[in-house]
């Protein structure tokens, strides 16, 4: 059993006392001391937590936001996959899902076993470690016992589903600064369709219009380029073409048409950037850096 000095054993007994009383707040505020000083908590169902010292050089070199306008698990997608993989420079990867964007469905669980076997039979050179969270409420983003695979995840991903549901249930959640955290500290996030839409400064609320019949609007999304990148809004699926002839189902089944009254809805100021099926955008987070790979464009639309 790991030995500490007589301070980083305080501040770990009032970090597990808050935890069980369910101040979480202030074990959160307790955690981040423990880091600043060097220290790694890991938090078990039904357990003492566990503290370990931070091992040196664990993170690559680069890290990098990933947003896919679909096609994250076709054959297209490993390459881009294997961009961001290459540069951890580890014999193992450690991949964690987050299943928050599809936490609606009933084969949620089915959706997200298939990502997985996708990492595991096309990425096996990575000897990928993959860990699903399976946060489908606002009550399980908030359960701070299920979150544990994120304290030591190399690459992060969640995607499908429907993004006004996924911003309803990680808006100021534990789940979602758990997120930001591991991007402070170096870590990939991948991104894909109704995520990329969830985490832009304003979302399209997609079956709300496409499927309900609503009146355009636009929902206010988690922001989260701005913090990293810069504010932008992005609508993937930009090419779709689903509706044949008969239906337009271009810029995320929005169309043209509709979609154009959907811009004027938006301060004229807003950067929308719209990302064509089977390619994702790749920003260097340290330098600022855009790639785009995959067989379609990055389109500026504002």
């Amino acid at each position: 059993m790991e030995k500490f000095t007589e301070e980083i054993q305080g501040l770990i007994d009032q970090r597990e006392k808050a935890r069980n009383d369910g101040r979480f707040k202030e074990a959160d505020v307790l955690r981040k001391q423990l880091s600043d000083l060097g220290f790694e908590i890991f938090d078990q169902k039904g357990k003492p937590s566990l503290c370990r010292q931070k091992k040196e050089n664990t993170m690559p070199k680069e890290s990098f936001l990933i947003l896919f306008g679909s096609g994250e698990i076709s054959p297209t997608a490993v390459k881009i996959h294997d961009y961001a993989f290459k540069d951890f420079g580890k014999d193992k990867i450690k991949i964690v899902l987050i299943s928050t964007p599809a936490g609606f469905q009933p084969n949620v669980k089915t959706v997200y076993e298939e990502i997985a076997d996708f990492f595991t039979e096309h990425l096996k050179n990575y000897h990928p470690e993959i860990s699903i969270i399976y946060a489908n409420t606002l009550e399980d983003a908030n359960n701070p016992n299920i979150l544990t695979p994120l304290e030591t995840a190399d690459y992060v991903f969640t995607g499908p589903g429907s993004p006004t549901y996924a911003v309803k249930n990680l808006r100021n959640s534990l789940l979602y600064k758990r997120i930001i955290e591991k991007v402070e500290s170096g870590a990939t996030l991948s991104l894909a369709s109704a995520a990329t839409v969830a985490f832009s400064r304003f979302a399209l609320p997609v079956y709300e219009i496409y499927k309900v019949g609503s009146p355009l609007y636009w929902e206010s999304g988690l922001d989260f380029y701005t913090k990293f990148f810069k504010p932008l809004t992005i609508i993937p699926h930009f090419n779709n073409n689903e509706g044949g002839k008969k239906t337009d189902t271009s810029r995320c089944f929005a169309g043209k048409e509709r979609f154009e009254k959907l811009k004027l809805l938006l301060p004229p100021t807003e950067k929308i950037w719209g990302i064509d099926e089977h390619t994702a955008l790749i920003i260097n987070l340290k330098t600022k850096e855009t790639l785009v790979m995959g067989k379609g464009k990055l389109h500026s639309v504002q």
